[in-house]
């Protein structure tokens, strides 16, 4: 019957192999700590036993049991064990005895208590740091088809569920432990009344496991609503201006309601299980104590002294049922949450970038340019347009390129694929004449600067922003990065310098002043290949001024590649390439393609 239930349990192929991988993951974290918690577990069941055990000397001492009654059953065990001991049973010997043994038992419960948490929360951390390791090398194609809610749920709200559910396992396993000791001692006192209790008890623990199959559906109801409101919260936030600015707080606050109330529900339907099955193991529990001690006295006839243990015996054990349903349940909930973080994770290994670390592996320093051959790139693998079409060019070493066309031209494509952020359908990219291995990847990235249009800086000082793209950098680095970049007087002007906090995502800075913090990170890196992806695309005029200043300081010294729309940033670039439409349509220097009067990038500076 028990094989049973728990067949009723795992009765999914995939929830079965998520289990049994949950407990894979376990063991392999805290292999050792669990074995000793499995020490103190039987510790503490025996301690428990001998506990109950000491209560018929104590009843016989206090005239409750007579001597005789309790002859020949477990009062005679103990009374020949303290004989072999050479003592004899008084109320100071047994009343010494219980408070030791519920002192060494209380020491060992706080011990275990404080082991389990460490397993819980050890295990969060095992599974978190392996995860954000698994998105941190994932490829670039993969993390694009990602929403960034749904990543941000997984690594907080679904891991959380996960940790909960070990503590319920670690419960579990400890309530079958003791229990089983506790089944063993009510076997030697009465084998037949203990068959037929739990016989009982197996088969109403079988009925019940209907339960745990609408708790696991309800777990996996509440990952879906927790993680369209982690998108809901995450795509406000993102679009908090635009919410503001067009007054439609209350489209949003509707949203927010609608996914909180179905959260809600879910978890109210959920107690509404777990109440409903300690209602039923309480009414169950009065049924079988009343059976159990009918059959005890009029079947089985058993002495007083050891229908009393049964009883207390048989009393602890059914909460601790009811204690195992609850954790089946809990656990049931948590394994829609484990198979997401398993499914993502499996995803990210099977998308993963190898990676060349350690300090053999010195950046790559571009010497002689890059060169696109016949590039082809396409999005969607079966979609027959193409982002690219046989591209081919080359951006010479210490020169600078522009890229310009309309908006989906692709020239952010050739960006993300001279990084190797993605790779060509067909065609080949060669630094320095050679294409360059996956393996490799990561330290080609290590010698480029990129500043996007979108600014990207922490909530923290600028020291710290700086430091995140060279650790190791001295003050003296930074100040000259800043200098490069047009910065320097901006942040030596501020009351705290270099120890400003510039804000979530440098709110306190202006637009122009964030763009030129960027650009001073990236050439803290020391390049050799600078990329500006629109960099300037929504800064006004002056600052756009001030950034290709600092950009033309750096000519000769950096191979630079500069995607721009505004043509008044390229003139002094060393050749300009246009796009439209996924082609090259035309290349040239700005003197060059400006005389003639068919030219595209006229056409464009017309617009």
């Amino acid at each position: 019957m028990a094989g049973q239930a728990f067949e009723q349990f795992f009765k999914e192929k995939d929830a079965v192999r998520n289990f049994l991988f949950y407990i894979k993951d376990l063991y392999a974290y805290a292999k050792l700590k669990i074995l000793l918690n499995l020490v103190l577990m039987v510790l503490l069941g025996l301690l428990e036993g001998i506990g109950i055990l000491m209560l018929i000397p104590f009843l016989s001492i206090a005239g409750i049991l007579s001597s005789t009654t309790a002859a020949g059953g477990a009062d005679f065990w103990l009374k020949q064990f303290f004989s072999d001991l050479g003592t004899t049973i008084s109320l100071p010997v047994v009343l010494l005895i219980y408070t030791g043994i519920i002192f060494v038992q209380s020491w060992l419960r706080r011990y275990q208590s404080n082991l389990n948490t460490r397993i819980q929360q050890g295990f969060y951390s095992f599974l978190s740091i392996r995860m954000f390791q698994a998105l941190a090398y994932t490829k670039w194609s993969s993390l694009m088809a990602r929403k960034k809610s749904d990543v941000t749920h997984l690594l907080t709200g679904e891991l959380a569920r996960v940790s909960g559910g070990t503590q319920y396992v670690l419960q579990m396993t400890a309530t079958a432990v003791i229990s089983t000791i506790q089944i063993g001692i009510a076997f030697l006192l009465s084998p037949g009344l203990t068959f037929l209790v739990l016989l009982g008890g197996m088969a109403f623990f079988c009925w019940m496991q209907r339960y745990v199959k609408e708790a696991k559906k309800t777990g996996a109801s509440i990952s879906q609503h927790t993680r369209n409101l982690f998108f809901d919260v995450t795509e406000h936030l993102n679009g908090i201006k635009e919410v503001k600015t067009c007054g439609m707080e209350t489209r949003q606050i509707e949203n927010f309601i609608k996914l909180r109330q179905a959260i809600e529900n879910n978890f109210v339907r959920f107690n509404r299980i777990q109440s409903g099955t300690d209602m039923l193991y309480r009414v169950g529990a009065a049924v079988f104590i009343s059976i159990f001690l009918y059959s005890g006295i009029e079947i089985f006839q058993i002495q007083a002294e050891e229908l009393l243990l049964m009883v207390v015996i048989f009393a602890r054990l059914w909460p601790r049922l009811s204690s195992l349903q609850v954790g089946l349940q809990q656990v049931a909930m948590m394994l829609p949450a484990f198979q997401a973080v398993l499914d993502f994770e499996s995803q990210c290994l099977r998308d993963q970038e190898k990676y060349l670390e350690g300090p053999a592996y010195a950046p790559i320093e571009l010497r002689s340019g890059i060169e696109l051959k016949h590039v082809f790139f396409r999005y969607q693998q079966e979609s027959s347009s193409y982002a690219l079409r046989d591209i081919s060019f080359s951006l010479p070493a210490g020169t600078t390129t522009a890229l310009v066309g309309v908006s989906g031209s692709g020239k952010s494509t050739v960006a993300d694929l001279i990084t190797g952020l993605i790779t060509p359908q067909q065609g080949e990219i060669l630094i320095d004449g050679t294409p360059i291995a996956n393996s490799a990847l990561h330290l080609w990235r290590r010698g480029i600067g990129y500043v996007p249009q979108d600014a990207f800086l922490f909530h923290a000082s600028i020291r710290d922003n700086m430091g995140w793209a060279h650790p190791g950098a001295s003050e003296e680095e930074i100040w000259k990065a800043l200098k490069m970049a047009a910065i320097d007087e901006f942040a030596a002007h501020l009351p705290e310098r270099l120890n400003t906090v510039v804000g979530d995502r440098g709110v306190r800075l202006s637009g122009g002043e964030r763009q030129r913090m960027v650009l001073a990170r990236a050439l803290l890196r020391k390049p050799s290949v600078l990329i500006l992806d629109e960099a300037t695309s929504s800064l006004d005029g002056e600052n756009e001024k001030r950034i290709y200043q600092a950009i033309e300081s750096l000519h000769g010294r950096l191979t630079i590649l500069v995607i721009a729309h505004r043509l008044s940033t390229i003139r002094k670039a060393d050749q300009i390439i246009v796009l439209d439409q996924g082609r090259i349509v035309e290349k040239g220097n700005y003197a060059n393609l400006m005389e003639n009067k068919e030219s595209r990038l006229r056409a464009l500076a017309a617009i």
